[in-house]
């Protein structure tokens, strides 16, 4: 993979890596639970996961080695809070 390629490739990871931990802390804190908005902020967090599973299996692909570095023990992290409970 090209250099500015990769560099692109995990700007868009750490973005959504962000992003999960932003809409993670603030369903945390939510207390209306039963909110409209609260139930948007876990299909939003559920899709930022998918999309972070899948920048991370195009690393896997594109630069294994880097990938069981740096990415390996998100990668399986996401995928655990991905499953539905």
């Amino acid at each position: 993979m090209k250099p500015e390629s990769l560099k692109i490739l995990i700007g868009e990871i750490n973005f959504k890596l962000g992003r999960i931990n932003f809409f993670d802390k603030r369903l945390k804190e939510w207390e209306k639970q039963n909110d409209d908005l609260y139930d948007r902020m876990q299909r939003r967090l559920a899709k930022l996961i998918d999309e972070a599973l899948n920048l991370l299996q195009i690393m896997n692909l594109e630069e294994p080695e880097k990938f069981k570095e740096e990415w390996e023990s998100t990668f399986e992290k996401l995928q655990k809070e991905g499953k539905p409970s």
